[in-house]
């Protein structure tokens, strides 16, 4: 995990790294040649190369400045047709810049600037960094908007360099005129004011750069971003011995009629997460549909029905319950009445119980009633089932033994906190704290940066954030994956975080694929094998074993 920091802190860790010996050319020179080769791997991964490729520098008066002043040398060297406008920037300053590749670059003034906007591939802001702070300059503000329209004619590239000129680097506040990078290029740690709203609407996507400044411990308490490091630690490694019960099974009990789809799609993720096996316990009329599309689960076919078809839903799950080591409530429940008598019943709450109800191997007992047995086990929540929880209190008082992953997106835990939506709006990191420490469980909010809370009020982070994500069915592909990694044995903590990182890195793949506005929660899943594989079996390349004859 990687601490998200304030500026202070930022700049301490430059101090710091100073005092080890660093200077802070050389943190500038690694910074600029960092810029450089993200902007060549932005230009790669569009299908251009670098000789031909034109990029224009808008550098601001101060380090930030001076970053850009370097990355664009290095691109000059390296051949591409370099231009650089200055703001209240006097001279070149002591920036420790390749004067060869400075010399190649092309110092246009502002009456030139319209026509270079018009002709250019790439738009790199770097004007303020962290020490700036919103409104801007009418005259910047300017500039970026018309740094937008080539963005909306031609397909310009526009490229941050380390936060968007515009935004404030700790709180997030941000002037609506701001830098609307399609990528930022953070710099050696990163800023927590970057990734929550409104800056997170101009950051488009973040790559985190190193430039060999020390990085800040996570204490318990504070706000960290989950890294690949993090994922590939908490994955579990399967023995070669390994069966699917020994991996891990997910029960799933949802859906409604006119909302099978849902089911479909937490199912289908807990699966390319990599449970071993997963059932789904549906209303009956809907099996025939869902079996068609998704022919490796098994089925609980449940009652349809109105009153009473609650009661006998639960008793078909809790029959079943102590093979599985995970339950997943709530993708397409709907609110009708037999779904409250289900939550009621399954989970035991909201009337006289005695005993308990839980499905690991260390809690398989059983009572004569059990329809009066509180729920114990190890389970994640999402959709109607949260709904009907928020119904429900004091439900966390009497599931205080039970192991719980909430996923609300920011009506839901609204709804749970009993508060207004845009309370939640206002601070969702902040709102799931509140939320995971109430309830002494683990919430997870699908919004902007979605974030893990712990009872502890650690927030971890998801790396990116992005527009494409408002479709229907991708909170049931993230409660999927969550639940299959629970079923494989990783503990709230771990399966939460895990499943918004993997979730995360698959929508963005899917997005490069599909693109944001074609963008269906289907093209998560798709794109989950290759991710997993990248991050359990990096050395597992295809390619490996096409020609060999087994």
């Amino acid at each position: 995990m990687l601490r998200l920091c304030t500026v202070e802190e930022v700049r301490r860790a430059e101090e710091e790294a100073v005092r080890r010996g660093a200077s802070y050319g050389e943190l500038m020179a690694r910074a600029g040649q960092q810029i450089a080769l993200a902007i060549e791997r932005l230009a790669a991964s569009q299908g251009g190369t670098a000789t031909g490729r034109r990029v224009l520098f808008l550098v601001g008066p101060g380090k930030n400045g001076g970053d850009g002043l370097v990355a664009a040398a290095h691109l000059a060297a390296n051949g591409w047709e370099c231009s650089i406008w200055t703001w209240r920037r006097p001279g070149i300053g002591e920036v420790p810049v390749d004067e060869d590749g400075l010399r190649r670059c092309r110092f246009v003034d502002t009456s030139d600037l319209d026509a270079i906007l018009g002709r250019v591939d790439v738009i790199v802001d770097a004007i303020f960094g962290i020490g700036g702070r919103p409104p801007l300059p009418d005259e910047i503000a300017a500039v970026f908007e018309a740094a937008c329209r080539e963005r909306r004619r031609r397909g310009a590239e526009l490229v941050a360099v380390d936060v968007p000129s515009g935004i404030d680097s700790d709180t997030g506040d941000s002037d609506e005129r701001a830098f609307r990078a399609d990528l930022t290029v953070m710099i050696g740690l990163p800023k927590i004011g970057a990734y929550r709203a409104p800056a997170l609407r101009f950051t488009g996507m973040i790559e985190l750069v190193d430039i060999g400044l020390p990085r800040p411990e996570v204490p318990e308490g504070s706000i960290g971003l989950i890294q690949e490091e993090d994922v590939r630690e908490w994955l579990p490694r399967r023995e070669a011995d390994a069966h699917k019960w020994s991996v891990g099974a997910v029960l799933i009990v949802g859906g409604a009629p006119g909302y099978y789809g849902a089911p479909r799609l937490s199912a289908a993720a807990a699966l390319r997460a990599g449970a071993g096996l997963v059932t789904l316990a549906v209303p009956r009329s809907l099996v025939p549909a869902i079996a068609a599309a998704l022919t490796e689960v098994t089925f609980v076919p449940a009652p349809d029905g109105d009153v009473g078809a609650g009661h006998r839903w639960a008793e078909l799950v809790r029959e079943v319950l102590p093979r599985y080591r995970v339950l997943l409530v709530g993708p397409g429940l709907g609110q009708d009445k037999p779904a409250e008598e289900l939550v009621r019943a399954l989970l035991g709450i909201g009337r006289q119980r005695r005993g308990a109800l839980g499905f690991t191997p260390e809690t398989t007992s059983r009572v004569s009633d059990s329809s009066s047995t509180r729920f114990t086990g190890y389970a994640v929540i999402d959709a109607d089932g949260l709904n009907w929880l928020a119904k429900l209190s004091p439900w966390h008082e009497e599931l205080q033994d039970a192991r719980l992953i909430l996923t609300p997106h920011p009506g839901e835990l609204a709804r749970l906190l009993h508060v207004e939506v845009e309370d939640v709006l206002r601070d969702p990191w902040h709102a799931a704290v509140e939320a995971a420490r109430r309830f002494r469980q683990h919430v997870v909010v699908k919004t902007g940066h979605a974030a893990l809370a712990t009872p502890e009020g650690t927030v971890l982070v998801a790396p990116q954030a992005h527009a494409g994500l408002a479709t229907a069915g991708t909170g049931d592909v993230l409660a999927g994956i969550i639940a299959g990694l629970a079923a494989q044995g990783l503990p709230p903590f771990a399966a939460g975080a895990a499943g918004l990182y993997i979730a995360n890195r698959a929508a963005m793949a899917a997005i490069g694929q599909r693109g944001t506005l074609s963008l269906a929660a289907s093209d998560i899943i798709e794109a989950l094998p290759a991710v997993l594989r990248a991050l359990y079996d990096p050395r597992w390349s295809p390619e490996r074993f096409v020609s060999r004859d087994w």
